[in-house]
């Protein structure tokens, strides 16, 4: 089998995975997951060890290659994706200075309202494409200059997670474009840095790593990386992609106008569009996409799976219990109460901003709320509300990427929630769209691993072996009168957060001036969003 398997691993919110790729037959023949911590110190601050990023990759590698008859000799290549809007600053020795910012950490309002003030937004705009916003990489940047100059001062270079994970591998710094395209002074239609606008920001231009595209080699596993991962010294190492790129090649969305929904902790609807196509809309985020012709039109929402997973942690015991005694999962216990309430919930409507809140809305003092709450409200109605309200979510994205010219008939999912039927089902009634579920049981680690062989020219390219590796094995069609009703429903349910914004604000100062302090973090609902 000489040199015939790859490796692809994504570092999610709160899990890495990884999977062996046998590239002559096309078959997964091994993989490997490993959990890593998300802390919030203080409301509304996320973070994360990179250290625990890179213990969770070397040990989820060393199990692959467990797994491998062949051991490492078989293994051509790796690549790796990430989670992407996370500032991670790093010394000359390439050690992390702190913590990691992530991309859901909301402490750097102050320097979003700089950056408008000294560069302006549409400047931000025209270069890089996107908005400002503390989801970004220089906002948080720019909270450390105001918050920890010692730190500030002592960055080397600035890494995505992938980036860092890669560092370790190689012992270089570069950086892959979908990585790049979530900072600022990234030049989207040229795929370059921009130094004007990194010194207009106040930063040095050599904090940034060299740009290199998706499926190019970077550098070689060292001895030091071989001897934690149990890959062979000289295994190549290809630059990669984000988790949602990545993920998306790997549930084969490899043209443009098709659109993906990945599920996690939080979800993703990304949407391939020609790179050279001008969407002027900033609600929802721009980046290059791991096929260098296409652009990922991407929205995230924050709480998707989180949702779910808060309702479990402080109000499943009951079915944590049984789960436990019967070995069923306790989120399938969960999910199938809601069969028992009529679609629409008998109005109970639920805004799933559990801290903040992402695109369309870009609110980092966005709270949560269940309304319409009766007397007969049961624990069924609240979680039939949750799944519902977690599709409004999506579906406003939607109907935002529409009106920008951005169209599709068919959204393929992936990831945990979407094993559930009832909640494919409310997504294709509220979105109106018909669903397809490809075969793949981890799309982002595929994705990964195709990266990585067309990489070493293993595959003549990303897009053809996609048709194989990704067939689908299930569509959910949406129900038209269903679609109509929660239309209506839709409507008040957009209402109802115009209503509440500038009482969230004016909450979110109360909350914070007598609220106790923050509980331990909130673990991931499984997913690499």
């Amino acid at each position: 089998m000489s040199e015939q398997l790859t490796i692809g691993v994504d570092i999610g919110t709160t899990n890495v995975k990884a999977c062996v790729l046998d590239t002559s037959t096309g078959a997964v023949i091994a993989s490997a997951a490993a959990e890593h911590p998300l802390h919030h110190p203080h409301p509304g601050w996320a973070e994360q060890d990179p250290d625990r990023y890179w213990l969770a990759v070397a040990g989820c590698v060393a199990s692959c290659v467990r797994q491998c008859p062949g051991g490492p000799s078989d293994i051509a290549a790796i690549s790796l994706s990430g989670l992407v809007g996370v500032t991670l600053a790093v010394d000359r020795a390439g050690r992390p200075l702190r913590p990691a910012m992530i991309w859901m950490d909301a402490r750097s309002d102050e320097q979003c309202d700089y950056i408008r003030e000294r560069v302006g937004e549409r400047r931000v705009n025209e270069i890089n494409g996107n908005r400002v916003a503390p989801w970004f990489i220089e906002p948080k940047l720019l909270w450390l200059r105001d918050h920890e100059p010692e730190v500030f001062a002592a960055i080397h270079k600035l890494l995505s997670p992938t980036g860092y994970c890669t560092h370790r591998l190689t012992g270089g710094y570069t950086i892959n474009p979908g990585d790049a395209g979530l900072f600022y002074p990234y030049e989207h239609r040229v795929g370059q840095w921009h130094h004007e606008l990194t010194e207009d920001l106040g930063l040095r231009p050599e904090i940034y790593p060299d740009i290199h595209a998706s499926d190019r080699i970077v550098g070689a596993v060292t001895e030091e990386a071989a001897a934690e991962t149990g890959l062979r010294p000289g295994t190549a190492v290809v630059s990669g992609g984000t988790d949602i790129g990545c993920a998306a090649l790997g549930a084969g969305v490899t043209d443009a106008g098709q659109a993906y929904y990945s599920m996690g902790t939080g979800s993703n609807l990304g949407v391939l569009v020609p790179r050279e196509q001008r969407v002027d809309e900033y609600r929802i985020l721009k980046w290059p996409h791991v096929i260098d012709s296409l652009t990922l039109f991407d929205a995230p929402m924050a709480f998707t799976g989180a949702s779910l997973k808060w309702f479990r942690d402080k109000f499943a015991d009951p079915e944590a219990v049984i789960a436990q005694r019967m070995g069923h999962n306790v989120f399938d216990l969960v999910t199938a109460q809601a069969r028992q309430v009529a679609p629409g919930a008998d109005g109970l409507l639920y805004l799933p901003y559990l801290g903040n809140s992402l695109a369309p809305r870009w609110n980092t003092q966005a709270c949560g709320a269940f309304f319409g709450v009766q007397p007969f409200s049961t624990r069924a109605h609240f979680i039939r509300a949750l799944i519902e309200g977690v599709a409004y979510d999506l579906y406003s994205n939607v109907r935002i990427a529409e009106d920008a010219g951005v169209e599709f008939d068919e959204l393929i999912l992936n990831g945990g929630p979407t094993k559930s039927a009832l909640w494919n089902q409310i997504t294709a009634n509220v979105t109106n769209r018909r669903l397809l579920l490809p075969d793949v049981d981890e799309a982002a680690p595929l994705g990964n691993a195709v990266v990585a062989a067309a990489g070493v020219g293993l595959y003549d390219d990303m897009r053809t072996p996609m048709k194989e590796l990704a067939p689908i094995k299930d569509t959910v069609e949406p129900d038209a009168a269903l679609h109509e009703m929660y239309g209506e429903f839709f409507g008040l349910w957009q209402e109802l957060y115009t209503e509440l914004e500038p009482t969230m604000s004016r909450h979110h100062a109360l909350a914070g001036r007598y609220s106790s302090p923050e509980p331990a973090a909130m673990s991931g609902a499984g997913g690499s969003s």
